[in-house]
């Protein structure tokens, strides 16, 4: 089976998205998706310390659920609630929506980020040329009523392309308006950002390693943090993404002929227990044994940052960002600000399992070059500080202001 795609992303923000209306799944999808499933994980999947051959009896458990399931994100919760068992990240289930969401950096809907206080849903983000900016949303808006109805979540937001919707808001300023907007298809694409914090202070926003990272966007970026004393690099709600770009931003910070950790493969252990004696599952002294490790990798001429680094992370900074944290703090003496990581730290592909439906499974571990194993740990912050929970960009950041403050402890 050939991989050409290398992840270090655990899709949980997508799977969470959820449609108006579901399409149904035929028996024949079902099926056809379970064989593949089954095949892939009993041939391929990989994690040490986890027996995949439990997989026909976890799946057994809730064949009568996956059986009755009647929709496409019925039949993925069911799956994914087997799946879980494994207790591993980076194992997930996708519909064809959001498959196709991830593929092509589109969905339907109006576009804003909320957040559930008290009867209100309040607007963290509003995203650009999506309908909710058209119609003069804005972040702290606090949403009333969806179509009449108190909102109970997210629930009536989403719906198909087209279709109508009334919101009953409660701006800022307290009057109380009512909204109709149109569901559209809009980029849910999101670019890296820099901005100064004070006059010695960047702050570079990398919002994913996933398809939608710029290479040249962020080299242009760094361009303007060289010769800065001070860089917060934030990786906040980063949910990790591919090998080669969390390769490629590393490179900005940590010398090409450097480590940034070391990935184990079924064949590495398997080799390490035949040439040692030791158990392959020991996965932290199959890291230190084995001479293959990940390297940064080349870019264009753009120097080296030598300032003062501070990286923010929280729950939602998983896999490939939690990599990059780490590697920071180990080869550019960076502080870490923020609260612990999501500790989702395996190496996946995605692969196609029919109906449209798409699998990302896990195949092998990671350490950090200072012999930590992250998965189910996560990174933990030199200076912990909790994030207000409304985190409106008008309001100030507690984690950013603590991170400035680190910075002048640094010199």
């Amino acid at each position: 089976m050939t991989h050409r795609w290398i992840w270090l992303l655990p899709l949980w923000a997508l799977a969470q998205s959820g449609a108006a209306q579901s399409p149904p799944i035929t028996p024949e999808t079902r099926k056809e998706v379970l064989t593949k499933v089954s095949e892939i994980i009993e041939k391929y999947a990989f994690v040490p310390n986890i027996d995949f051959k439990q997989w026909p009896t976890f799946l057994e458990s809730e064949r009568e659920r996956i059986d009755a399931a009647g929709t496409e994100e019925e039949f993925q919760r069911a799956v994914n609630s087997v799946l879980m068992r494994f207790g591993a990240s980076h194992f997930l289930l996708s519909t064809p929506r959001i498959a196709e969401t991830r593929r092509s950096g589109n969905t339907v809907g109006i576009g804003v980020m909320t957040q559930q206080d008290g009867d209100a849903l309040v607007i963290l983000r509003v995203i650009p040329g999506a309908p909710a900016e058209g119609a003069g949303l804005v972040a702290g808006d606090r949403i009333l009523e969806v179509d009449g109805k108190k909102v109970e979540g997210t629930r009536g937001i989403a719906g198909p392309e087209g279709t109508p919707l009334s919101l009953k808001v409660k701006k800022a300023g307290g009057q109380v308006t009512n909204i109709k907007l149109t569901r559209k298809k809009f980029s849910t694409l999101r670019p890296e950002e820099i901005a100064f914090v004070n006059d010695d202070t960047l702050r570079i926003v990398i919002p994913t390693f996933d398809l939608s990272y710029d290479a040249k966007r962020v080299e242009g970026l760094m361009a303007k943090a060289v010769g800065k004393k001070n860089l917060i690099v934030d990786l906040r709600d980063n949910g990790g993404g591919a090998v080669f770009n969390l390769q490629h931003f590393l490179s900005f910070f940590v010398p090409r002929d450097q480590p940034i950790g070391t990935f184990v493969t079924r064949r590495a252990s398997e080799r390490f227990a035949k040439e040692t004696g030791q158990s392959p599952t020991d996965v932290v002294a199959v890291a230190k044994w084995n001479p293959a490790k990940l390297l940064a990798q080349s870019r264009t001429e753009v120097p080296r940052y030598a300032g003062n680094v501070v990286v923010l992370i929280n729950g939602g900074s998983g896999s490939a960002s939690e990599m990059a944290a780490a590697a920071l703090r180990d080869h550019s003496r960076a502080k870490v600000v923020g609260t612990r990581s999501a500790g989702a730290v395996l190496v996946s592909v995605i692969v196609p399992v029919g109906g449209g439906f798409t699998l990302q499974y896990p195949l092998s571990d990671y350490v950090t070059t200072n012999g930590q194993r992250l998965e189910g740990e996560g990174v933990l912050p030199d200076v912990e500080v909790e994030e207000p929970r409304l985190r409106l960009p008008t309001a100030p950041d507690p984690v950013v202001l603590k991170a400035t403050e680190t910075l002048k402890s640094m010199g």
